[in-house]
């Protein structure tokens, strides 16, 4: 009996194994006329970089974005989505893209920005597009809908997804674009297959955005749902968080174990467009991730940003909640000419939560609220969880302890409930203050969880998100830890340099006070910090 051939899917096949040998996909000549077209409705101009990528995206069948935090990673996604709209109106084809990620967030920050750009353009004097546009993305059954309504809510199993379906197969012109993770839009090709293949000729353009969170397997799955000249973009930073697994790993020289990212830099050596001017951060907070994960390739667009904040006290408010210690040196900590600052202490009896920590972190929040509310007259709860500040720690006990002093102590709202989350929800966000927690401080339970907790990519997450001013809370038993591991020795030394290194222009020891178990305590601890122009 012959044996029988596995079956491959193209493109799907050659972009796994064989990228570097793919024929030419959609015939495109020059497209500068195209970046010029959307440049009419960006609000700045793309950078160097930013244009190369655009123009790559129409030329190569696969491109590679890397962005790392505040870069603008998301805008050029979405003005390059916007030019291949632009290039399909112009010739009146139909056109169909994918935008895919590891989560809905993700996605939806693409849809959004693409929104945006096309809602600048109907506005324009050049009015909107003339053929229809759909944007819709796929979701289960039990997942929120997108919180946009420009964007339509396709539940997988619903009968709008049939119509969803019906619309990506159509030759009729026009434009759709889907978001979706691989798991929906598989399920929906194997829907409309009776042969329950998870296969399907939809997309022209596929966009995957986060893309060193999407492992391989994943994005092979969205591979299946491409037309054979399809093009592809994927997006990351493979120095941020990569896929989440069920069981422990390195990463794999070969990348089949990593994400889709370092799969086609490292398999396949597909050089990506790296992108170099951070729009998010000052130089104090880009400084130490620019030297020590982007070989000095991550420069700060605005150095001498500073946290907003005047302080215009000198002593504990009047009503401050007798449940919360205070400290004059709070002022101290959220000085805004202090860019950086690091509190670590002795303390040895600490795991899942930091009685301590959290205190600090709820005291400092509290604080940080009034002074804005003195400030700007008010902040809106919702202004100030989304845009003004942001509590990260790694243990779910340690985020519910924070969230109910901020409720219970401080008298915050839970409309909207407090942003108080690991750094894997953060990932992607941006406030201007971050509060880090890294709760653990107990030496045994650090060697249980030292490749997690003290993981650099971790830690390059947790620090980006911060526009203006960062503050860590961490024990010595962190920063004086030392793994077994070689490996893990190298991955921790990323955070503990940073602390007794990088943070070394500061130095004072102050006693904080907190409450144990009800009673009054203080924690002597040492104050770090890191700043260019002076504290």
């Amino acid at each position: 009996m012959a044996k029988r051939q596995p079956k491959t899917t193209e493109p799907a096949h050659s972009l796994m194994y064989a990228p570097n040998t793919l024929a030419e996909g959609k015939a495109f000549t020059d497209t500068e006329p195209l970046y010029q077209a959307v440049k009419l409705y960006l609000k700045d101009n793309f950078n160097e970089k930013q244009v190369d990528l655009f123009h790559l995206t129409f030329h190569n069948r696969i491109s590679l974005l890397w962005g790392p935090p505040g870069t603008g990673k998301t805008t050029v996604l979405a003005g390059t989505i916007l030019g291949w709209m632009e290039h399909y109106a112009a010739t009146g084809e139909s056109l169909r893209i994918g935008i895919g990620a590891s989560n809905y967030n993700a996605i939806d920050n693409v849809l959004n920005e693409v929104l945006k750009l096309i809602d600048l353009r109907t506005t324009s004097s050049l009015g909107g597009f003339t053929c229809p546009i759909r944007i819709a993305r796929v979701r289960s059954d039990s997942s929120a809908p997108p919180l946009n309504d420009q964007i339509e809510d396709v539940a997988r199993s619903s009968t709008a997804s049939q119509g969803l379906v019906d619309a990506i197969k159509s030759d009729d012109k026009g434009i759709v674009i889907v978001g979706g993770t691989w798991q929906q839009l598989g399920k929906l090709a194997e829907k409309d297959h009776q042969d329950s293949e998870p296969s399907a000729e939809w997309f022209d353009l596929l966009v995957i955005d986060e893309a060193s969170q999407v492992q391989v397997a994943a994005a092979a799955a969205y591979f299946l749902l491409l037309k054979s000249d399809a093009h592809v973009v994927l997006a990351g930073d493979h120095r941020q968080l990569g896929p989440i697994y069920g069981f422990q790993m390195k990463d794999s020289v070969q990348g089949l174990f990593d994400c889709i990212f370092s799969y086609m830099r490292e398999t396949h050596n597909i050089a990506p467009v790296q992108l170099k001017h951070n729009y998010r951060t000052n130089v104090e907070i880009s400084g130490w991730p620019r030297t020590r994960f982007y070989s000095n390739d991550y420069e700060a667009f605005f150095p001498e940003r500073k946290l907003e904040l005047n302080i215009d006290i000198d002593s504990k408010p009047v009503d401050w909640p007798d449940q919360l210690p205070w400290s004059d040196e709070y002022l101290r900590i959220l000085d805004p000419t202090c860019p950086v600052v690091v509190l670590s202490y002795s303390a040895n009896m600490y795991t899942l939560s930091n009685p301590f920590e959290a205190q600090i972190v709820a005291a400092l929040t509290l604080l940080y609220k009034k002074l804005m509310d003195r400030q700007l007259s008010e902040v809106s709860p919702q202004e100030f969880w989304t845009q003004k500040i942001g509590v990260v720690t790694p243990h779910r006990a340690q985020m519910a302890s924070i969230r109910n002093l901020l409720v219970e102590a401080a008298g915050m709202t839970m409309d909207p409930p407090p942003f108080v989350d690991t750094v894997d929800r953060f990932q992607g966000q941006e406030r201007d203050l971050i509060l880090s927690s890294y709760v653990v401080a107990d030496r045994d339970f650090v060697a249980s969880e030292d490749a997690f907790i003290l993981s650099p990519r971790r830690f390059n997450v947790t620090l980006t998100r911060a526009r203006s001013k960062f503050v860590m809370l961490i024990s010595d038993a962190l920063l004086q830890y030392l793994p077994s591991d070689p490996d893990v020795a190298r991955d921790a030394s990323h955070l503990q340099l940073f602390a007794e290194k990088y943070c070394s222009t500061v130095c004072d020891t102050v006693e904080l006070p907190y409450f144990e178990r009800g009673n009054a305590a203080t924690m002597k601890c040492k104050l770090r910090g890191h700043f260019e122009n002076g504290c």
